[in-house]
């Protein structure tokens, strides 16, 4: 078998479908903007800083994962921060040869009064735009609906995701809190975006059980799942996924911090993907995890015994399933297999 060195793994062209833009901040942009805004805080050492907006090695659930947001949460709602983490997002992926990245995050989260949803979404797609240019990396937003905000935010959330889907939006999703806030509340708003044919992915199987996947999928009308860690759990939906080819969004180190599995090779990474599933690698949240796309990639090799053909099937099932057109993904499938090619993987 060939050697599967880092920098390989490093120049392979990518794909990143689920990266929370708030999970993928610079630690240095964090200081630099609660000074611009007046916010404390603990320390202004970046090295001390990092242990606070970091996942901490006792990690232990969900709960305990989003923790780790609320020291810097408050210095993000800012039109032109949000620009700026949206740009430097954009060159932090490039450096790993990332290609096509679908970036999400919950507009509500960062409006307050003066700035409200719609002017937090075009701050982000302004740095999403300027950096993909400057970078050479396609990018696309996706809206969040958040689980712990009024049902009513989530209807503004996709009557947005509808208004800018022509200017770099080109879906929604669910997230937040899955073990405490259940998913029917958010009925509406989903059923305004499948009528009107615009793509959602859905947070499930993560912290809540496989009846969530269901739901997601059944209910809301999602394309694509995000995680589906528990999926397993009900072998009949397991079977109708494969069936019907809906894919998972899988952040393998951010399962284990959140203890959704264990250990990694615990995680049902291999299985799904033996079962013809087209699973994809993602990083969920790239900073707060401390990782790369690289590295996980790197680390579903060691666990999962995966060759250098599994990785290119895995990429292009990214590609597959993007919420691009189709013209843009037979694009990315010929650009991407080129690469391959040229890397000497078939």
């Amino acid at each position: 078998m060939r050697r599967i060195s880092p920098a390989l793994v490093h120049s392979l062209p990518k794909c990143d479908l689920h990266v929370h833009l708030d999970g993928s901040v610079r630690v240095g942009t964090i200081r630099d903007a609660a000074n611009k805004m007046g916010v404390r805080l603990p320390t202004q050492d970046l090295k001390e800083l990092t242990k606070y907006v970091q996942v901490p090695p006792d990690c232990r659930s969900l709960s305990d994962f989003l923790k780790a947001f609320e020291v810097f949460y408050p210095v993000l709602k800012d039109p032109e921060i949000l620009e700026r983490i949206s740009y430097e997002l954009c060159e932090d992926a490039s450096k790993e040869n990332i290609r096509y990245m679908e970036v999400r995050f919950a507009p509500v989260l960062q409006a307050r009064e003066g700035f409200p949803m719609e002017e937090v979404v075009k701050s982000v797609l302004k740095g999403l735009k300027r950096g993909g240019r400057d970078f050479k990396i396609r990018t696309l937003l996706l809206l969040c609906c958040y689980r712990s905000e009024p049902p009513i935010t989530s209807i503004q959330t996709v009557n947005l995701a509808l208004k800018y889907r022509e200017n770099g939006v080109a879906g929604i999703d669910l997230a937040g809190d899955e073990a405490h806030f259940p998913v029917g509340e958010r009925k509406e708003a989903f059923l305004i975006a499948k009528k009107n044919n615009l793509p959602a992915t859905v947070h499930a199987g993560e912290a809540g059980g496989a009846e969530n996947i269901r739901f997601a999928l059944e209910v809301l009308g999602a394309r694509r799942i995000g995680h589906g860690v528990r999926l397993r759990e009900d072998p009949d939906l397991l079977e109708k996924v494969k069936r019907e080819r809906i894919p998972l969004e899988m952040c393998l180190t951010s399962n284990v911090q959140t203890q959704v599995v264990k250990e990694y090779d615990l995680h049902p990474f291999r299985e799904y993907y033996d079962l013809g599933i087209p699973v994809t690698i993602n990083t969920d949240d790239r900073s707060v995890s401390n990782i790369t796309l690289t590295s996980e990639i790197i680390r579903a090799i060691e666990y999962y015994q995966l060759s250098l053909e599994d990785i290119k099937k895995i990429t292009l099932n990214g590609i597959e399933h993007a919420f691009t057109t189709e013209k843009e993904r037979a694009d990315l499938k010929r650009e991407f297999e080129k690469e391959f090619q040229e890397l000497g993987i078939d």
